[in-house]
């Protein structure tokens, strides 16, 4: 008889509500990603923000989101626009810049997951150089979603 292997991935909940400082410690990329809206599958590139949150022990992700700066994209809406300075939609910046940046969030419960509800810049937003999308290395150019 086979048995699954015991779950070894740590899971730790934060406060819900409440202002949880830290900051974005790094950015995963998945150029593949598959997403799953009404029951049908699509595949785009994607990213997800990874937090070092003051007080706690294990790192916290953000959710995986498309990787897509209109207007209506969720990371432009709910991140781009509440960290940058100078943001404004289809935008093209190296999104590393905001490695190391110093946060306030706020997390909500989504049945069994937390996910970020609202994230603010600790100081202030920062000021990205924005470049012409023609002028991107080869290898980044295949991120963009349009």
């Amino acid at each position: 008889m086979v048995y699954p292997p015991k779950r070894t991935t740590q899971f730790e909940k934060v406060g819900i509500g409440e202002f949880i400082k830290g900051e974005i410690s790094d950015i995963e990329y998945d150029q593949k990603h598959k997403f799953t809206f009404q029951g049908k599958e699509t595949e785009a590139p994607a990213l997800r923000f990874i937090f070092k949150l003051d007080g706690y022990q294990y790192l916290h992700r953000s959710r995986w989101m498309k990787f897509n700066l209109g207007e209506k994209a969720n990371l432009f809406k709910k991140y781009v626009s509440k960290l940058v300075a100078n943001a404004h939609k289809d935008m093209c910046f190296d999104l590393d810049e905001l490695k190391g940046m110093r946060v306030k969030t706020i997390w909500e419960e989504n049945n069994d997951f937390q996910n970020i509800e609202s994230i603010y810049p600790e100081i202030e937003k920062i000021t990205v150089q924005e470049v012409e999308s023609d002028s991107q290395p080869e290898e980044e150019k295949d991120l963009e979603p349009f």
